[in-house]
């Protein structure tokens, strides 16, 4: 059978003195070597590092070893995907093994999947005396025919030092969540399955997940306290969200439920808010009576008509002394100064997605503006929505290795694009430049200044823009608005063009990607995703300049009216997908009124459509000044509106009033 053989080990470390060599020495003895060992060591005050630097003196075209100040695991393995060459991934933890044909084992089972991830068997390590022996899997049992994602909502799990990725699957996740305290693999591992990534159990190979002998307590072992508990929580609510936005939350309420019921019992006697906060949040998923007494027959009949109690490995009874762990030689600390073998890690580095279609006579002006930015440590990842003209050619005169071009399969629009940039990206963060606009110099310097001073509470930054108008002549628009955006954006868009904003790139872990549904406006409603969980925050100055091409279009008229009438079904899509958040807080009725002013425009004048919307406002907040206006102008003629609006706003606010902008 053939096997994906190209696999990148990533290994974080922090204080991993006394396991990173058998880790590694487990590695170098499979029956399929690894393509490469990645140690990304993680400030550790301990020998750690003096030994992964020896480890790569001795086979140094197979053991990089990388040194960061992170404080975070999710970050190392972050850091280390990005900088790996393998067509496959597997994130080992310093104090785990592998037996000697996990990989070969891993890579067979995964190679029946393009953008898939495997399992293989696992065992717990426990020392007893001077030997390691294998003990069962110490997770929750998996109850027969119970789905992969519903048993690790309900605490079964494969650890991470037992799965084996595509890059093409790892990136369609978004990678680690670098704000996850504790759960992070489950977290990793349940938005794969939850967004359909093919999920694999090997039935060979086996990983040792090492218990650490008291006193040496790892991440898992502080989900019971305070910050173990919110920690939780974030996770399961994303989870929760994810399967919500996938139309499959219903499938899973039982297990749901039962998770935050979990959570809810550590945190009886730790903190009553988080308790009572997660009892509610268990009702609501919690199947009605007759539904619950069902699945609970079902999983009685289940577990006794067949004699199965769930699917652990190996009885609980088993153990064995791993002969070929307990004789491995732990490798003496080098004597060379560790820093010798360190290779340098340049961050922050920003990823420029430039989405490009049937433009390249345009692209030199957008790829000028970003070569020479100020700031260097950049990449520049063109993706070429299946252009029917050349815009590779282009790419080809800058002789530029931080240009790389990606040519997707088939056209998919700008959301999907972009997507594709985000996946491919391994920037910290993200900057967005349509193929048609230019940045300022200074303009990726100062996000990138303003994001390092900021708290990781701030998830975007964007800029003024100045607007190059159809005439000739310019405009500039400058940011107003910072901090919780979330209410004002559910009203309409602050944000002037996508091409100013910067993000960090985790967020995608949160948030996910753009929305490839919508016919328009996907970049507002990406951004009001985001503002959903993360502050905004803006440079005054316009460091952008966007290029109005309307004017040398050949049909201009048929591109506005195609543009202006994908901006109102998307906005009808929109509206539809948050609706249930802008009734929460109080504002249905003004995005309402702000599509149906639209429709009212003088070159569009659908007043059909105006007044349906208008109404609609109008039923929700019937006292509103604006619903009313709103209402009136599609009922009455301009004379009696204007009437309206003196009454209603007096004569200096009426004047500036207008219907149809």
């Amino acid at each position: 059978m053939n096997t994906m053989s190209a696999i990148s080990i990533i290994i974080p470390t922090h204080n991993a003195e006394e396991y990173l060599a058998e880790t590694v020495n487990s590695l170098l003895n499979q029956s399929l070597p690894p393509l490469e060992i990645i140690i990304i060591d993680d400030n550790s005050n301990d020998g750690s590092l003096a030994i992964a630097c020896q480890l790569s003196g001795e086979y140094p075209a197979l053991i990089s070893v990388y040194s960061r100040k992170f404080k975070s695991a999710p970050k190392s393995r972050n850091l280390g995907a990005a900088i790996s060459t393998g067509e496959a991934l597997m994130f080992v933890d310093a104090d785990d093994v592998l037996g000697p044909n996990t990989l070969e084992a891993l890579s067979e089972a995964l190679n029946t999947k393009q953008a898939g991830v495997a399992a293989c068997p696992w065992l717990r390590l426990e020392k007893v005396g001077e030997n390691w022996l294998a003990r069962p899997a110490s997770c929750a049992q998996r109850r027969p025919g119970q789905d992969a994602l519903s048993a690790w909502l309900t605490g079964w799990y494969y650890p991470t030092s037992s799965i084996l990725w595509t890059r093409e699957a790892f990136n369609k996740t978004g990678g680690w969540d670098e704000e996850a305290t504790i759960n992070q693999d489950g977290d990793l591992m349940m938005r794969a399955i939850a967004q359909g990534i093919p999920f694999i159990e090997a039935s060979k190979g086996v990983a040792y997940y090492r218990k650490l002998p008291s006193g040496q307590e790892s991440v898992s072992g502080k989900g019971k306290t305070l910050k173990g508990l919110k920690g939780r929580i974030h996770v399961l609510d994303k989870i929760a969200r994810i399967l919500k936005e996938q139309d499959i939350q219903k499938n899973y309420k039982d297990s749901l439920s039962r998770a935050y019921r979990g959570i809810a019992e550590d945190a009886k006697m730790v903190d009553k808010n988080i308790y009572r906060d997660t009892k509610l949040k268990q009702k609501k998923y919690q199947p009605i009576f007759l539904a619950s007494i069902f699945v609970k027959g079902t999983r009685w009949l289940s577990r006794y008509s067949t004699g199965i109690r769930g699917s652990k490995p190996t009885p609980e009874e088993f153990q064995e002394k791993v002969d070929w762990l307990n004789d491995m030689v732990i490798k003496e600390s080098a004597s060379l100064p560790a820093m010798s073998k360190v290779k340098d890690v340049k961050l922050p580095m920003v990823s420029v997605i430039i989405p490009v279609y049937n433009r390249a006579h345009l692209l030199h002006r957008s790829l000028d503006s970003v070569v020479s930015q100020t700031f260097k440590n950049i990449e520049i990842l063109i993706i070429d929505d299946c252009s029917r003209d050349d815009p590779y050619s282009v790419t080809k005169e800058y002789n530029d290795s931080r240009i790389k071009y990606i040519r997707q399969k088939e056209n998919q629009g700008v959301a999907a694009a972009r997507n594709r940039g985000l996946r491919e990206a391994k920037g910290e963060f993200v900057a967005f430049l349509d193929d048609d606009d230019e940045w300022f110099p200074e303009k990726l310097s100062r996000q990138v200044e303003l994001f390092l001073q900021s708290p990781p509470e701030v998830g975007l930054v964007y800029t003024g823009v100045e607007t190059v108008m159809d005439e000739g002549h310019s405009e500039v628009q400058l940011p107003t608005e910072r901090g919780d955006v979330y209410r004002k954006l559910l009203i309409k868009n602050c944000i002037h063009g996508g091409s100013s904003t910067m993000m960090r790139r985790n967020i995608i872990t949160n948030v996910g990607f753009f929305d490839e549904n919508l016919v328009a406006i996907e970049d507002y409603e990406y951004w009001l995703r985001i503002s959903r969980y993360y502050y905004f925050d803006f440079i005054e100055e316009p460091l952008v300049r966007y290029h109005d091409i309307r004017a040398i279009s050949t049909n201009t008229d048929v591109r506005r009216s195609r543009n202006f009438q994908a901006n109102l079904d998307a906005r009808d899509q929109f509206y539809v997908k948050h609706q249930a958040q802008m009734k929460k807080e109080g504002v249905a009725h003004l995005f309402l009124v702000q599509s149906a002013n639209r429709h009212m425009a003088p070159h569009w004048n659908d007043m059909k459509s105006a007044r349906r919307l208008a109404l609609k406002a109008f039923f929700y907040a019937p006292t509103s000044k604006s619903t009313i206006v709103a209402l009136a102008a599609t009922l009455f003629s301009l004379k009696f509106v204007n009437k309206v609006k003196t009454v209603i706003y007096g004569n200096s606010r009426a004047k500036k009033e207008s219907i149809g902008t």
